[in-house]
C-alpha cells in the first residue's frame, strides 16, 4: 500500500474544509475593517488581523500571486523605492528610517490585498464576502446605537470596554462640546470614521457589478446609523449615494414602489422629525456656517490640504510618510510622493470612473473625507473596489456573445 505524504493529506484536508477556511478568512477581513482605529502598540488591530489572514491563506494553500499581477506590483513598489532613493540624495529633511518603514507597510498591504483578491475571485466568494461585511456592519451599527444610549443614560449602562483601544475623550462623540448632542461613533475613534466605513459598504451594496444582491434592510440600517453620526461629510456622501442609486433605478425602470419602501420612508421621516433639533444644529446651521466662511472644515479638506506641498520638491515630494496628516488623499500623495505618484493616482481614479462611474465617483469623494493612504482602511477600500468594480468574466462574456451572434449569422445564411 502506497504511503500518502503529509503534504498530500494536508491538501486533502483543506479541500474538504474549504467552506470553513472561507468563513474564517472572510470574517477576519470583515472584522479588520471595523478595528482600524484600535491601536495596540505602534500598530492597529487591523494590521495584526491582516497577518492572521495571510497565514490562513498560506496554510490553506490559497495564497497566490498571478504572473501578470507581478508587473503591477513591481511598478507600484518600484515607484516608491525610486522615490526613497532619490529623496535620500536630494532631500536633507528626508528620514530614511521613516521611508523604509513606510515601504515595508505598503509592501505588506499590497501582498495582503492581492492575496485576498485572488482568493475571493478564484473561489467565487464575492457574494459571501459582501454579505459577511454587511452582517458585521449592522452589528457595529447596533453597538453604536447602544453606546449612544449608554452615553445619554449618564453612567447607567456600561460602554467603556468598547473604547478600550481607542479614544474616550468628550470631543470624540459630542458636537462642538455640546453634551446634549451625542454623535454615534460606535467602536471607531470619530463619527466621521464610522461614516467612512458605512458609506463604503453602502457603495458596494448599490454599485457592485458582480450581481450581488444585498437585503435592503441592511442598507436601511446602515443609512439610519449614518444619520446618527451627525457627520457633515458622511451624511453628504450618503445622500449622494442614495440619490445616484435612485436615479439609476428610475432610468432603468427598476424602481418599484412597495410597502417596504413606504415603511422605510416613514421610518426615516419619523427619525428626522424626532431629531430635528439635532439636524438643525449639526447640518443646517453647519451648512450656513460653511457658506458664510465661519466653518473652515470644507476649506481645509479641499484647499488647505495642498499647503504641505513643497514647491522645491514637487517632483519627488517630501518623501513617503513625511507629510503631516491631511484629509485629502490626492494632496497627501502629491505632498509625500511627488508628481509621478500623483498622476498615477489620478489615472487610476479616471480608469475607475470609466469602468464603473458611480463607484468611481464615490471613491473620489471618499478620498476627500478621510486621509491616510498608508492606513489599513484605505487598503481595504481598494480591495473592495478591485473585487466589485466590474462584471464577472466581462471580457469572456463579450467574446462569447460575439461568437454566438456570428454562429447565428452563419446558420441564417445557410
Amino acid at each position: 500500500m502506497k504511503e500518502v505524504s503529509v503534504l498530500t493529506k494536508w491538501l486533502e484536508f483543506n479541500k474538504k474544509n474549504s467552506q470553513v477556511w472561507s468563513n474564517v478568512i472572510l470574517f477576519l477581513m470583515s472584522v479588520s475593517f471595523v478595528v482600524t482605529d484600535w491601536m495596540i502598540g505602534i500598530f492597529t488591530l487591523s494590521d495584526y488581523i491582516f497577518a492572521l489572514v495571510g497565514i490562513s491563506l498560506f496554510i490553506s494553500g490559497n495564497y497566490m500571486i498571478k504572473r501578470k499581477q507581478i508587473l503591477w506590483i513591481l511598478l507600484l513598489l518600484g515607484v516608491i523605492a525610486a522615490n526613497i532613493v532619490m529623496n535620500v540624495y536630494s532631500n536633507e529633511a528626508f528620514v530614511l528610517k521613516t521611508g523604509m518603514a513606510a515601504f515595508i507597510r505598503v509592501s505588506y498591504y499590497v501582498a495582503l490585498v492581492i492575496g485576498v483578491y485572488n482568493y475571493v475571485k478564484d473561489q467565487k466568494l464575492e457574494a459571501q464576502f459582501l454579505k459577511m461585511i454587511n452582517i458585521v456592519a449592522v452589528i457595529i451599527c447596533f453597538v453604536g446605537i447602544y453606546i449612544t444610549i449608554a452615553l445619554y443614560s449618564e453612567g447607567q449602562l456600561p460602554y467603556e470596554f468598547f473604547w478600550r483601544f481607542t479614544r474616550t475623550d468628550l470631543a470624540s462623540y459630542v458636537f462642538k462640546e455640546n453634551i446634549a448632542l451625542i454623535r454615534t461613533r460606535s467602536i471607531f475613534s470619530e463619527p466621521a470614521y464610522l461614516g467612512y466605513f458605512l458609506n463604503i459598504i453602502l457603495t458596494m451594496n448599490y454599485f457592485n457589478k458582480v450581481d450581488v444582491k444585498i437585503n435592503k434592510g441592511f442598507s436601511v440600517i446602515i443609512s439610519l446609523t449614518l444619520l446618527l453620526t451627525f457627520s457633515y461629510s458622511a451624511i453628504g456622501i450618503m445622500l449622494i449615494i442614495q440619490f445616484s442609486n435612485l436615479v439609476y433605478k428610475i432610468r432603468l425602470k427598476k424602481f418599484i414602489w412597495t410597502k417596504k419602501i413606504t415603511i422605510y420612508i416613514l421610518l426615516i421621516v419619523g427619525i428626522i422629525i424626532f431629531s430635528w433639533n439635532f439636524i438643525d444644529e449639526t447640518l443646517i446651521k453647519r451648512t450656513t456656517s460653511i457658506l458664510s466662511g465661519e466653518d473652515i472644515s470644507a476649506y481645509n479638506r479641499i484647499i488647505s490640504s495642498w499647503s504641505h506641498i513643497n514647491s522645491e520638491h514637487i517632483f519627488l515630494g517630501n518623501g513617503i510618510e513625511h507629510t503631516p496628516n491631511v484629509w485629502n488623499i490626492y494632496a497627501y500623495i502629491l505632498s509625500d510622493l511627488g508628481l509621478i505618484a500623483f498622476i498615477l493616482s489620478c489615472l487610476f481614479s479616471l480608469y475607475l470612473l470609466l469602468v464603473n462611474f458611480r463607484l468611481g465617483m464615490i471613491f473620489v469623494v471618499l478620498n476627500f473625507q478621510k486621509g491616510g493612504y498608508l492606513s489599513p482602511a484605505f487598503s481595504i477600500l481598494l480591495l473592495l473596489i478591485f473585487i466589485y468594480m466590474k462584471e464577472k468574466n466581462q471580457l469572456g462574456y463579450s467574446l462569447n456573445s460575439k461568437a454566438i451572434n456570428s454562429n447565428r449569422d452563419i446558420q441564417s445564411q445557410n
